[in-house]
């Protein structure tokens, strides 16, 4: 099985760190502007956060009927190509079912191309019960995860071919080929996210990482996560050494950086946060994002503020300074 390349970067042997940039709603409701988000997120490249993604949402209807919306991902994922320097970007997860994956692929390239070689292309099947902006935008929301299997497929074999031509049930390519671009073997990566056995099994066929859906708080999480690693491999007959891992984590922190004891979230001080988080690395956990909140906004996916990036930056130094063993 061929995948493409690895990460941009090196992070001398210690676990990669992402942020998602705040493209939806404050606790307050109030969105943050382009120039706060740029803000924000040359503060995190400064405090050595490794990734910066950018959800692909459109629209959301909350419970009790109030509606959120969000920046769209691939406009703003642009502009931190140039307006960061180090970090690698992409979509946090792009929807398979709102773009062409041929184009999607083509996007990538383009990315990688403007941010000098630091695109990562994250892919999701999306959930169409749970996401109106399906409905909302038009979106055909029937079979998402059969459609997501063929949608990954053609976006990897386009990334890592000369030229695709390619005939299924939802899309269909003649003679396609991604022009201009740089060499094969410096494709932006894939990564492609699954919890359930469908999605995890597209992410170990295609995927060079597989971005597992679940909030690590703990060893029996990450226990989980490589039971789902290793029945997806198996199911489709890959080694699971050669498939990355990645996963994300919840935090609500305190002022002094403490993480505090919320069901589902990571806690401790930053010390034993971090110890954590090498223990994951050390069992295979490639990558982590980190959602932050603070106790006045505890929320599942709360957006990134300055005040919560300030109280992560104990954590951040804890797992910059100190390498994985």
């Amino acid at each position: 099985m061929t995948t493409g390349s690895s990460s941009a970067h090196a992070t001398g042997g210690r676990i990669g760190i992402g942020l998602n940039v705040p493209t939806w709603p404050r606790k307050d409701r109030t969105y943050a502007s382009w120039q706060e988000i740029r803000s924000l997120a040359r503060e995190a490249e400064e405090l050595g956060v490794d990734t910066l993604w950018v959800p692909d949402h459109l629209q959301r209807d909350l419970p009790g009927g109030e509606r959120v919306g969000f920046w769209e991902c691939w406009t703003i994922v642009s502009a931190l190509a140039e307006a960061t320097r180090r970090v690698e970007i992409g979509p946090f997860v792009a929807c398979a079912g709102f773009r062409n994956p041929a184009l999607l692929a083509k996007m990538a390239v383009t990315l990688d191309e403007v941010s000098g070689g630091r695109a990562i292309l994250g892919l999701g099947s999306g959930v169409p019960e749970r996401d109106t902006s399906w409905k909302a935008y038009g979106f055909d929301a029937r079979r998402p995860i059969a459609r997501y299997a063929e949608a990954a497929e053609v976006a990897a074999r386009l990334l890592r071919e000369p030229r695709l031509t390619f005939e299924g049930e939802f899309f269909s390519t003649d003679d396609a080929e991604l022009l201009p671009r740089g060499d094969l073997a410096d494709a932006p990566p894939l990564w492609i996210a699954g919890l359930g056995d469908r999605t995890a099994q597209v992410a170990a066929r295609w995927g060079d990482s597989l971005n597992v859906n679940l909030n690590l708080a703990g060893d029996a999480e990450m226990d989980r996560v490589l039971d789902i690693v290793e029945r997806a491999c198996a199911a489709v007959g890959r080694d699971p050494s050669t498939l990355e891992i990645t996963g994300m984590a919840r935090l609500v922190l305190a002022e002094d950086g403490t993480a505090q004891p919320v069901a589902g979230c990571l806690a401790g001080s930053p010390a034993v946060v971090a110890a954590q988080v090498r223990a994951f690395h050390a069992r295979g956990l490639r990558h982590i994002t980190f959602y932050v909140g603070t106790p006045d906004d505890p929320s599942r996916f709360p957006a990134l503020t300055r005040e919560a990036l300030d109280r992560l930056a104990p954590i951040l130094a804890a797992l910059v300074a100190v390498p994985a063993h």
